[in-house]
């Protein structure tokens, strides 16, 4: 699926922090994440699943997280009904990642609406995305 595509989300609720497919599934609907300190990156259909970003954006690969290296690891929560009271997660790997707060998380909105329609589509997720904007790509790993 090309970055540069306009992606219409399939998810009727974005950014909460209580979700609507928990509520209606009868779970816990207050969705915890690793860091508190940065804003709400969720989405959810209301009914068949749920996706949040878990924590801040890292440094990828950690061995160089001396501030060389100008990729990103996103690391996503996420339920859906196919695979009911599991808690998986996906990693999307941003190469070459403008790191300015506002463009940054421009672009986290769009993986999050990216991961949704691939999960509304086929009820799991890949281990590992990479999104590559020099190829126009986002794509399993």
């Amino acid at each position: 699926m090309s970055i540069s595509e306009v992606a219409v989300s399939c998810a009727s609720y974005r950014n909460f922090s209580l979700c609507p497919h928990c509520e209606v599934t009868g779970q816990p609907a207050t969705l915890c994440r690793l860091c508190e300190g940065l804003p709400m990156i969720s989405r959810s259909d209301g009914t068949t699943f749920h996706l949040l970003l878990a924590d801040q954006p890292l440094p990828y690969p950690m061995e160089r997280s001396s501030g060389k290296t100008r990729n990103l690891s996103l690391c996503f929560w996420y339920m859906h009904a196919g695979q009911p009271k599991q808690t998986l997660s996906t990693i999307v790997l941003l190469r070459d990642a403008d790191k300015k707060r506002h463009s940054l998380f421009r672009k986290i909105e769009v993986v999050a609406d990216l991961l949704s329609e691939e999960l509304s589509r086929c009820g799991k997720l890949a281990n590992v995305y990479e999104l590559d904007e020099q190829h126009g790509g986002f794509q399993p790993s």
